[in-house]
């Protein structure tokens, strides 16, 4: 079945941002098909992993991407500290193709039980969630707020630039939610929000002495068969980077900045470029 295979792609640099060749890179759900893109010099490899599942198969999926980043959040965090092998302790031990399509079905399931809590916005905010799950009846949603710590100082209100000396830009914005790691031996998930769009992001452990893995994660439930070069993911899917730059490189070509022009205000240009980011560690458990 489709939701048990696991479709997957080395992928340069290079190739990534356009410079490639590669045509469409592992199929959707590709049950382990693999191909390779030569790297070399200083090329980095991104792994990719893809469901055919994503939010617009099912009718309300269409805006819960946000309740679908809460749920891979958790999803991710309850797979860490379940698994029993070495193999699993790493992101990749634990994020396949049934991963990602039992995470979607579930956040679009926990969409629907919260909509009628929260406000008259389709696309719903991390705090009207967090509030919805709070008052539910649903033992899953209310899991969510029982097992997720919101990391001080959130969210963190971030610009998007093309320029690599902005204070407020995504890398700057992610390092520091590393940095206020509460557990330095946990990965933090991070739900990123650009309206109308949520994505997740999951860093490594700040202590990497005591961490197998150093792997920079993006988890998105959106899919995009004209982006992401060279595989244009039709389904939902995960991209896994060596570097924190990398997966910086991807988020912007998801959330590419918008140069507004001269006589666009500098308030209102900031404004059309805003994101926020909330990072969320596991609470520890009784």
């Amino acid at each position: 079945p489709a939701d048990s295979q696991r479709g997957s792609a080395w992928i340069s640099r290079d190739a990534w941002r356009g410079g490639g060749g590669g045509g469409g890179g592992g199929g959707v759900g590709g049950g382990g098909h693999q191909n390779n893109f030569a790297t070399s010099g200083e090329d980095v490899a991104i792994r990719a992993v893809h469901s055919e599942v994503s939010q617009y198969g099912d009718a309300l999926g269409r805006s819960a991407c946000t309740s679908i980043a809460l749920t891979l959040a958790l999803s991710f965090f309850d797979a860490m500290t379940t698994t029993t092998t070495h193999s699993a302790a790493d992101p990749e031990g634990v994020i396949n193709s049934e991963f990602l399509s039992r995470s979607v079905r579930r956040g679009i399931e926990m969409y629907g039980d919260l909509r009628s809590n929260v406000s008259g916005v389709e696309h719903s905010s991390v705090e009207e969630l967090l509030t919805a799950c709070s008052g539910s009846c649903n033992s899953e949603s209310k899991n969510i707020v029982l097992s997720l710590r919101l990391l001080d100082s959130s969210p963190r209100q971030g610009v998007l630039s093309n320029s690599a000396e902005n204070p407020m830009g995504l890398e700057t914005i992610l390092s520091s939610c590393r940095a206020d790691a509460a557990d330095s031996r946990s990965y933090v998930a991070v739900v990123i929000t650009k309206p109308p769009e949520t994505v997740l992001v999951l860093l490594p452990p700040r202590d990497v002495q005591q961490s197998p893995s150093s792997t920079y994660v993006l988890l998105d439930s959106h899919p995009r068969p004209q982006q992401l070069s060279p595989h244009f993911p039709s389904g939902s899917y995960g991209l896994f980077h060596p570097t924190l730059t990398s997966l910086v490189g991807s988020l912007k070509q998801i959330f590419p900045a918008t140069e507004l022009g001269s006589d666009v205000p500098e308030m209102m240009a900031m404004m059309y470029n805003s994101f926020d980011a909330y990072p969320f560690q596991r609470r520890s458990r009784c």
